[in-house]
């Protein structure tokens, strides 16, 4: 006896179906989406202490607006971008609370620049952070999840040529970063 794969899961319906409040479909749809968009923040956050919590509140506003989805296809760009605003609104308030508890004593000393790293995956980390945002993120996705270029248009809500331009954007300015740092 043979165990065949699992038949494929039309993702369209469970959408609708839980859109319309089935919570079976809502339950499946987040366990289809737990383990892509847990690395999806990791990546974005460079956080492996919060991910967690990130991903529940992502997931709570995908159940909460799912019913004012309008095309169920774009479910996928639609649930990635929550994910992404999260991720923002997650590093925005994190660097907020820094800037708060800032000592008085060292407030106005100035901030030593960060110590050259001898190794080369520090350096690309490094400045890939410097890139815009935009860049970074398409950036991360590729590298870290291995996307084709049609799966990182669908997750970017883009064209595969846009995408292809944004990628080879980013790696020409990380590129003329890496260039500039190790020319200094």
């Amino acid at each position: 006896m043979t165990v065949s794969d699992p038949p494929p899961v039309d993702i369209g319906a469970l959408v609708a179906q839980a859109a319309d409040g089935d919570r079976c479909a809502a339950e499946q749809l987040i366990m289809l989406y737990q383990q892509r968009l847990a690395r999806f923040v990791i990546a974005q956050t460079r956080d492996d202490v919060h991910y967690e919590d990130l991903c529940q509140a992502i997931f709570v506003k995908m159940v909460l607006g799912l019913p004012g989805l309008r095309a169920v296809n774009r479910f996928e760009p639609w649930l990635f971008q929550i994910a992404r605003n999260t991720c923002r609104d997650h590093l925005r308030s994190r660097l907020g609370w820094r800037r708060l508890f800032v000592s008085f004593d060292t407030k106005h000393e100035a901030v030593p620049a960060p110590e050259a790293s001898p190794d080369f995956s520090n350096d690309v980390q490094r400045n890939i952070e410097q890139l815009p945002e935009a860049q970074r993120s398409l950036l991360r996705l590729s590298l870290d999840d291995k996307k084709s270029y049609e799966d990182l248009a669908r997750l970017t809500d883009s064209s595969v040529p846009a995408v292809k331009s944004r990628l080879h954007r980013a790696r020409e300015n990380l590129r003329s970063l890496l260039l500039t740092e190790t020319s200094k």
